[in-house]
């Protein structure tokens, strides 16, 4: 049986049986707190369903999204349901812990995916620089698996760099994880770095790209740019790369676009993997 059969088996008689169909059959975990998205016509009804999910996933606590995350800092608009009401949870994933308020911090099961080919992808011999660091989303594992040159990673939000801290000493990786809380518009270090990350939803503005990719060393590196976009405005979105790019005075070797996941009707996140390498060494 599914979770939403047995969802739906734990409802009857508690919602109207015409709402049953509409329950979620998807039921992320972070830690072990379940977040679920609800149709509005359930919304009345969120609390019973809370409680049956808490019974059916075996979880600490169910939240329910509330609305889209927006703000330079990230923060989640999700609502308590059920169980536990703390809302700091140790998620494990990938041999690595991390540690977030989830009420106050973003962090997407759905991008386990690309955490996982982060660690494939980049090596020991690399520098790395995560622009978007939050509590080491994208960039923990890569810490914990690879265990490269040294990591920087750029957080502006205080609350995200408490935990980054916090995620940091969990998995004992202080000696290769350079944290700084600063805007990242401010940085200013150029021709360093091997691998840069720009994991910022819907996308990273023309300066911070611009920032991305002066960091890059000038014998060559990889821009890793994530932007949601409709599968039609992708290739407006690689000419304004291209041309971004060649302003910077560095050349594509190669560039690569991978889906991560759908986030809306028609809207999906991607990733665009670029090489370069600086025109004139």
């Amino acid at each position: 049986m599914s979770l939403k059969e047995k969802l739906i088996e734990k409802l009857k008689g508690r919602i109207p049986s015409q709402l049953l169909p509409l329950l979620p059959s998807r039921y992320p975990i972070i830690g072990n707190v379940a977040l679920i998205r609800l149709k509005e016509q359930l919304l009345k009804y969120e609390k019973e369903i809370g409680e049956a999910v808490l019974e059916v996933l075996n979880v600490r606590a169910v939240w329910r999204f509330a609305g889209k995350t927006e703000g330079v800092i990230r923060t989640p608009r999700i609502i308590h349901l059920a169980g536990d009401p703390n809302p700091i949870v140790i998620h494990k994933e990938l041999g690595t812990l991390f540690k977030l308020d989830i009420s106050k911090l973003l962090f997407s099961p759905g991008n386990a995916g690309e955490r996982e080919k982060l660690t494939k992808i980049i090596s020991k011999d690399d520098v790395v620089l995560d622009l978007f660091c939050c509590c080491g989303n994208l960039s923990m594992p890569v810490a914990v698996n690879v265990k490269p040159k040294i990591i920087v990673g750029v957080e502006i939000n205080p609350l995200a760099f408490k935990y980054l801290l916090e995620t940091i000493r969990l998995n004992k990786v202080s000696h290769i994880f350079m944290p700084i809380n600063m805007d990242n518009h401010y940085w200013s270090e150029e021709n360093f770095a091997t691998q840069v990350l720009l994991g910022f939803l819907p996308r990273p503005d023309e300066e911070q790209l611009r920032i991305g990719i002066r960091s890059i060393l000038w014998d060559g590196g990889t821009l890793h740019y994530h932007v949601a976009l409709r599968e039609e405005e992708l290739m407006e979105e690689r000419e304004y790369l291209m041309k971004t790019v060649k302003r910077e005075g560095y050349k594509i070797i190669n560039m690569s676009i991978e889906k991560i996941k759908g986030i809306a009707p028609r809207i999906n996140h991607y990733v665009f993997r670029i090489k370069l390498r600086r025109s004139k060494i």
